[in-house]
């Protein structure tokens, strides 16, 4: 029985047809259009139930890539949403993170560049709930539809629309397993202070998707101290592994930490000052290090991992069994690579 598909490439998407879903298969590993594992196939029916639960016309312009002359439409979101796995009731959301990742402060470049980053999409908000995002044991793992498919989607489409074909124009050493999905939820419930969008300006939405750019998570382990000091020692050293070109960088508390901090009267700013301040290393430190020019380094001379207290997004989530939080490192420094946040379209 023949089965239609679209291919998500050009100003709209083409159709093909393929004899069952094993050519399905064959034609996304043949045309470099899949990850490598199986995908949904995206029939004209399924594609057209996602581009109306899009809510927008099918060539509507999400955003754009001047350099390359590039339009991302909701058509082709909801052909690559559909070969994720995505269910309809995930748009929205995928409508909010492909327009962050479109907005020339982010730098999509950044994800096909030698570096190991990929795009890091962090849900909050009422959406966590109603779409069951996973926000707490084994956040970056699998399990999870919803974070493991609306990931999935954004590197699909980025792949198959945005030209991040891998050795192609994503010129990646490693990677990282992040580059399959990297979506992530902060926790509704433990999170003490307000949801991440809403610090970061969208107090009037009640959901939002800050994405970033991102290398592997690494993780920051203080399970014997319950006291400000120690926790904020533990996660700065994580963070000092670092370019010291002063990026942003992405820090998920865990519960536990964040309950500790929270308790001891820090707020978000305050947590994001003391990162800022207990990251920095001196030049002669960092040149006995072999990250500094022979002869150039000085004691009194600092350089911070961060670019500002700012540059520090502190967000919560994780397992809360364990005294474990993890920092996200960035892929450069200034303003080439910045975090967006976009209100959850309702």
């Amino acid at each position: 029985m023949a089965t239609g598909v679209a291919a998500a490439h050009g100003p709209a998407a083409a159709r093909v047809e393929c004899r069952d879903e094993s050519e399905v298969q064959e034609l996304f590993l043949r045309n470099g259009w899949g990850d490598g594992l199986p995908v949904l196939p995206p029939t004209p029916e399924r594609v057209g139930r996602f581009v109306e639960a899009i809510a927008l016309p099918p060539g509507h312009v999400l955003g754009s890539i001047p350099e390359q002359g590039r339009d991302v439409t909701a058509e082709h979101l909801a052909v690559n949403a559909v070969a994720a796995g995505c269910r309809v009731e995930y748009a929205s959301v995928l409508v909010a993170s492909v327009r962050a990742l479109l907005r020339p402060e982010f730098g999509l470049h950044s994800a096909t560049i030698s570096g190991a980053t990929a795009p890091l999409q962090i849900i909050s908000g009422d959406a966590v709930r109603q779409l069951s995002l996973n926000s707490g044991f084994s956040l970056f793992g699998p399990g999870h539809q919803a974070n493991a498919t609306i990931g999935r989607a954004v590197r699909l489409l980025l792949q198959n629309v945005c030209g991040g074909v891998p050795a192609v124009l994503d010129k990646s050493t490693f990677g990282h397993p992040g580059k399959y999905g990297y979506c992530i939820a902060e926790d509704p419930e433990r999170t003490p202070w307000d949801p991440l969008h809403t610090a970061r300006g969208l107090r009037a939405h009640r959901s939002g998707v800050t994405v970033f750019s991102g290398e592997a998570p690494v993780n920051a382990r203080n399970d014997w101290s319950a006291e400000p000091g120690p926790i904020l020692a533990t996660i700065a050293d994580a963070m000092r592994p670092s370019h010291f070109t002063g990026g942003t960088f992405v820090v998920v508390l865990g519960p536990l930490h964040a309950a500790a901090l929270a308790s001891a009267g820090l707020t978000r700013e305050d947590v994001q000052r003391e990162l800022h301040e207990r990251s920095a290393r001196s030049t002669a430190e960092l040149e006995r290090a072999g990250r500094w020019p022979a002869g150039g380094g000085s004691e009194s001379e600092y350089r911070h991992a961060a670019e500002s207290p700012d540059h520090v997004v502190v967000t919560v989530a994780g397992g809360h069994l364990y005294g474990y939080s993890a920092v996200i490192p960035p892929w450069v420094a200034g303003p080439d690579s910045l975090p967006v946040t976009e209100p959850v379209p309702v």
